[in-house]
């Protein structure tokens, strides 16, 4: 059986907003780091609950957030 495609979340800081993408789509705005991270934490994991792979990405340098 194939392994199925890594959902990737990312959250990033543009002009004081707190932006979440997954997979490059629009997922959200926050006002604060803390919330965007929860937000794409709370999104990989419901992707791991039905079965998929995700993984969560910060910032510019897209450093991993572990999960």
């Amino acid at each position: 059986m194939a392994r199925p495609p890594i959902c990737t979340f990312t959250a990033a800081e543009r002009d004081g907003v707190w932006l979440v993408t997954q997979d490059g789509v629009f997922y959200g705005d926050y006002h604060s780091r803390d919330q965007a991270v929860a937000s794409a934490l709370a999104g990989a994991q419901a992707v791991k609950g039905r079965g998929g792979v995700a993984c969560v990405l910060l910032g510019p340098d897209r450093a991993v957030v572990p999960h």
